[in-house]
């Protein structure tokens, strides 16, 4: 029976290991996005800068 639980417990760890690494992952991408999004912003601001005659 400890042995079970054992097993159990040891499956149960490399699945949360599993979902640790997934959400690494995904916070990655988010990161990358986010970096991506906040260029654009800063291209349009300035493509916006130069033709707005009111900035």
């Amino acid at each position: 029976q400890i042995e079970d639980d054992t097993k159990h417990i040891e499956d149960d760890t490399k699945q949360i290991e599993d979902d640790t690494k997934q959400i690494e992952d995904h916070t990655k991408q988010i990161e990358d996005d986010t970096k991506q999004i906040e260029d654009h912003t800063k291209q349009n601001k300035r493509r916006q800068s130069s033709w707005d005659p009111n900035s």
